[in-house]
């Protein structure tokens, strides 16, 4: 069993309780551990029921809840739906101990370094709140302070969380190629991040940087000076949320959209680097039109070859291309076994059937790009979190159109970027450039062939090198071609005894001085060939439906149930 620390143990007795209490019971037997009631009968959905369970645990499992919320290769898209209304719904923190954070970030009392600061927040999450401020030079800013404690906290339940998936681990059956380890293993990297306010800031002055020549985006800039790694300030900006335009002033929704797909377009092609939670909460629209950004906690990063897959995928799904979706996912995504491309093929091209030809009033509410994830996680293919990140973002995307241009044929939206994609990648600079590439990765390769051939000849010549071939189906040929051995020589000697028998028991065989000798050994031959020959044919019979070896690991199993326990000395 796994490590757990005393001092977690309350708390492990109060996440089992918060389980059981909500019809878990069954996930908090199989890891083991006691419980002092029985599940409850299930009132409610199974994703309801998780999404209250990840309530009420707290800021830990809220924030566990949704980063799987955007992982569709993981939880099924019943669960993300249900994730999605997961929020962060925590009352403020004590002023005084939120002045005091700032404080101890700042080095100095915050009246040094703000000339006010309103001790009310503006947002409250269960990580970080913010607050309005303004500068001693006058400049009003954003003050996002990260919870006092919070980091012990959600690093005891993260040590709880480790130990809960050791535990689970091989009893628990996940989509894909996840395990319960490699789930938490991944939470762990997103709230180490977002526990790192220089991190979000970073990412935020990037975005700025590569926007600050568009005149339709805008991002917040970061004071870097008074920024740390629990303390972000940032200007202020004021606009009008994104969910709350009005939808019947049909030029200003189409004005905006296009600055929503353009500046997605040029994130994702041009610059390789993403705003991974576009959401109308972190989105805003100021009074000339501009769009700004907010919230640079989660982002995305591809690289050049990431993005040659997704110009395929997109291109791909613009053209109704099956084939070249189908392959392209394969490729970019990683794979345990063989997998069936065909069906995949075939699931890849139902899913694109629904989205051509169809407004997106038309379409199912769940209709959605993470469906494509959701194929693919089916068919055991893995795709990289960067991927699965940027799908979630087009999915976000989708659903804002969904609300502001309805009558929208998405498809036909979209064909002209996709359209501009083929020209860019035809240009002759483009085209120069892949082949420079391809000309440099050409020469690192000729440059190490003297070498491994060197290698390869000291091998040959000590000794050491030896050539292996590995067929997968020559162990179940090998076992088919013994058993069809065994077959025949049971036959041959069923055979052989039987007729030695019937021939010894024939009245010819009887002899007056020694009739009891071929009686007696004729009957035993040839009970002895009948019996043998009943065998190989009920063997025959039941070997391809039965396994031995299974066969036998169940009866270990029994004796072992009936045996008494074993003691270590």
């Amino acid at each position: 069993m796994p490590h757990i620390d005393i001092r977690d143990l309350g708390r492990l007795r109060e996440i089992t309780t918060v389980l059981v209490r909500h019809g878990f019971g069954h996930l908090v037997a199989l890891a083991g551990l006691d419980i002092q009631a029985v599940d409850l009968a299930p009132e409610a959905p199974f994703a309801r029921r998780l999404r209250r369970v990840l309530g009420e645990l707290g800021p830990t499992f809220v924030k566990l809840g949704q980063v799987l919320s955007v992982r569709p290769d993981i939880v099924p898209r019943a669960v993300i739906d249900e994730l999605e209304h997961l929020q962060d719904d925590v009352p403020p923190a004590d002023p005084d101990a939120i002045i005091s954070a700032v404080e101890s970030e700042l080095g100095a009392p915050i009246a040094e370094r703000f000339a006010w600061f309103d001790p009310e927040p503006m947002a409250s999450a269960s990580i970080a709140q913010v607050h309005r401020a303004t500068l001693q030079s006058g400049e009003q800013v954003a003050v996002k302070v990260q919870r006092p404690g919070i980091e012990a906290s959600i690093r005891s339940d993260l040590h709880i969380l480790y130990s809960l998936a050791k535990l689970l681990t091989g009893r628990v059956a996940l989509p894909g190629l996840y395990t319960p380890v490699g789930i938490v293993r991944e939470f762990e990297a997103a709230m180490h991040q977002e526990l790192d306010f220089l991190q979000e800031a970073r990412a935020a002055t990037r975005f700025r940087q590569l926007f600050a020549d568009s005149p339709d985006i805008v991002v917040p800039r970061i004071h870097e000076e008074w920024s740390t790694r629990r303390l972000l300030v940032m200007e202020l900006i004021d606009g009008e949320p994104f969910h709350r335009i009005d939808k019947s002033d049909e030029e200003r929704v189409q004005a905006v959209m296009d600055n929503l797909i353009e500046a997605t377009y040029q994130q994702v092609f041009d610059h390789g680097f993403f705003h991974g939670d576009p959401h109308p909460g972190n989105l805003l629209v100021l009074e000339d039109g501009r769009l700004a950004y907010l919230d640079f906690g989660l982002t995305g990063q591809l690289t050049v070859e990431m993005r040659d897959v997704v110009v395929a995928l997109f291109v791909g799904l613009v053209m109704s291309d099956a084939e070249t979706v189908a392959l392209t996912l394969y490729r970019a995504g990683a794979t345990e076994g063989k997998v069936d491309l065909k069906g995949f093929k075939r699931e890849v091209e139902r899913l694109m059937t629904k989205y051509h030809g169809a407004t997106l009033t038309e379409l199912s509410q769940t209709t959605s790009l993470v469906e494509f994830v959701e194929t693919a996680a089916r068919f055991r293919i893995r795709l990289v979190p960067e991927y699965v990140v940027l799908v979630r973002t087009a999915s976000i995307l989708d659903g804002i159109a969904r609300r502001m241009l309805p009558q929208t044929d998405i498809v036909n939206r979209v064909q002209p970027y996709a359209q501009r994609l083929v020209g860019d990648r035809l240009k002759p600079e483009r085209l120069s450039h892949d082949a420079i590439r391809v000309l440099q990765h050409a020469q690192m390769a000729f440059q190490d062939v003297p070498l491994q051939l060197n290698q390869l000849m000291l091998d040959l010549e000590q000794g050491n090198l030896e050539i292996r071939t590995v067929d997968h189906g020559a162990e179940a040929l090998r076992a088919e071609v013994r058993q069809a051995g065994m077959r025949v020589a049971v036959g041959f000697t069923g055979g052989a005894l039987t007729l030695a028998g019937a021939v010894l028991l024939t009245p010819m065989a009887l002899s007056p001085t020694l009739w009891a000798v071929p009686i007696l050994a004729g009957g035993i031959a040839f009970g002895l060939g009948l019996g043998l020959m009943v065998a190989m044919f009920a063997h025959y019979l039941v070997a391809s439906r039965v396994a031995p070896a299974e066969l036998r690991r169940q009866a270990l199993s029994v004796l072992r149930f009936f045996l008494p326990p074993r003691r270590d000395r």
